[in-house]
């Protein structure tokens, strides 16, 4: 499974002040510790800025700086066609961009940027009426997003859908619905990935980590291909390598004996 490390964030305490600061030894060495857990991507959102201008400033100065730390892809998380084209300008490697929905406005912007890049590109199953309550009306979202990429030359194969997942708090069915939506997206676009942030499900509850960590092992059973998630949890982290072991998603175990050799297994 693909891990996105999530704490390039500026709503991540610390992260704001210290791009305001430029401070470089700051994200390199949060750059670096992400890679050394096992981060395959690590996302870069600068989002508190009000102004596009200013946040393609930021991505201007974060993304070479990141990927000279790590050499890792980046995940750009921006609202802002503008920050996402500055970024990819200045990217190596395949990124991945974050994100879509259904709604048509940012499509005319988005899609030809995924296409001329050859990104990756984050769905999520929402529209303008919100986040539909049920599965179908999450499949109907994905539907129509698949052919719409598709249909402006990319192929779905760099495509993350994200079924969306909401508090067990406020509604005991949420991890169910998920994990259904993300069964039907697999089955329905088998070229397709599946992506999810985890903290979402364990809002509001105590503990929260534990639900976080049964969530993604039932999440990686049902198909999931990709979290965006803290890969300094060493316990999450080891919990990925277990879960693809017993799924017969790591040949031989290899990268799950890769990691106990490296002290990562805790």
């Amino acid at each position: 499974m693909l891990v996105i490390g999530e704490k390039i964030n500026s709503s991540i305490k610390g992260v704001e002040e210290a791009i305001l600061q430029r401070n470089e030894s700051f994200f390199h060495d949060l750059a670096k510790c992400q890679m050394l857990a096992g981060a395959d991507y690590l996302e870069v959102n600068s989002g508190f800025r009000i102004y596009p201008e200013e946040e393609a400033e930021d991505v201007e100065w974060l993304v070479p700086l990141v990927q000279g730390a790590t050499e890792l892809p980046l995940c750009i998380d921006s609202p802002y066609p503008l920050v996402i084209q500055t970024a990819l300008k200045h990217h190596k490697g395949v990124a991945i961009i974050n994100s879509i929905n259904g709604e048509s406005d940012r499509y005319g912007e988005i899609l030809p940027l995924a296409k001329q890049y050859g990104c990756g590109l984050i769905a999520l199953t929402s529209d303008r009426g919100g986040i539909p309550s049920g599965v179908s009306g999450r499949l109907k979202i994905a539907e129509r997003i698949a052919n719409t990429v598709s249909n402006n030359g990319i192929p779905l194969k760099n495509l993350y859908f994200d079924p969306l997942v909401m508090p067990l708090s406020s509604d005991t069915k949420n991890g169910l619905l998920f994990l259904e939506t993300l069964k039907e997206i697999k089955r329905l676009f088998p070229e397709a990935k599946t992506i999810s942030g985890l903290s979402n499900i364990s809002f509001g509850l105590p503990r929260r980590s534990l639900i976080n960590q049964a969530f993604l092992i039932l999440s990686i059973e049902a198909g999931l291909d990709a979290a965006i998630l803290n890969p300094l949890d060493q316990r999450l982290m080891a919990l990925i390598k277990s879960t693809e072991a017993i799924l017969n998603k790591d040949p031989f175990c290899l990268k799950y004996i890769e990691a106990y050799r490296e002290g990562r297994l805790v």
